[in-house]
């Protein structure tokens, strides 16, 4: 009977951590191409993806994954790797190119089949990555292009995900390519990602400036929360994030 009773506590304990663990989708071979194949600037090595198994392998589980019993975490971190890692192969499909915008409908026109959905990028974007986090998701979602928010040399995490994003956007607002504050003309320059969503911005955080303030270093944004700003928008520049 004691036997038996150690077998059945068994079963429902390893049986148990069998369900718990098919509920973690993996990103492993995403993660190991990123960290070979990114610089610490956010450059891809296209190419590098071009000839990959590995990430063949992964974009077809992506294609086939069943992800209704991740926690919110690991849905947010798939819906942002499976975004990222289906530019990489949209630009990889129409290479060469020289942006994405070189492609007609790259975004909103071109179907990717994301866990079982026949879905766009900018659908993939705004129906479940922004559905989760409305703010801080525009930090990890990498368009291809330039003016994007750093690709990270690694995938995004469930257990991290928010952190990771957190990050990446103190890194973007630092960026003075993307984002500049001049002190001498009292002119916030912000990155048009700012102006297209401005709405979740003031939403989340109340205003731009306050978005900037929340995420600059500490000497600007003393600065901005003593002085009166210019907010104004640096023009996107679409050309191809490759090394």
């Amino acid at each position: 009977m004691k036997k038996l009773l150690v077998s059945v506590v068994s079963i429902i304990l390893f049986g148990g951590y069998s369900i718990a663990q098919s509920n973690i989708f993996d990103h492993s071979k995403f993660d190991v191409l990123l960290k070979s194949n990114v610089d610490e600037t956010g450059l891809i090595d296209y190419n590098a993806f071009k000839d990959s198994k590995e990430f063949n392998e992964y974009l077809k589980t992506v294609k086939s994954a069943n992800i209704i019993d991740l926690s919110v975490e690991d849905k947010l971190a798939f819906y942002i790797n499976a975004y990222n890692a289906t530019v990489i192969k949209n630009v990889l499909d129409h290479l060469p190119i020289k942006s994405p915008m070189d492609v007609d409908g790259f975004f909103n026109k071109i179907k990717h089949t994301i866990a079982g959905k026949e879905i766009t990028l900018d659908e993939l974007e705004h129906k479940y990555a922004l559905k989760i986090e409305p703010t801080l998701s525009h930090f990890g979602l990498v368009c291809a292009a330039i003016s994007c928010p750093k690709l990270l040399a690694k995938a995004y995490d469930g257990k991290t995900v928010f952190k990771q994003l957190k990050e990446n956007a103190q890194l973007y607002l630092n960026d003075l390519q993307k984002n500049k504050l001049d002190r001498e003309k009292d002119i916030l320059y912000l990155s048009e990602i700012f102006k297209w969503f401005k709405e979740f911005f003031v939403k989340q955080y109340g205003s731009l400036k306050e978005t900037t303030i929340y995420f600059i270093n500490e000497s600007d944004a003393k600065y901005l929360e003593e002085n009166e700003v210019t907010i104004k928008y640096m023009k996107y520049n679409w050309e191809l994030n490759e090394q």
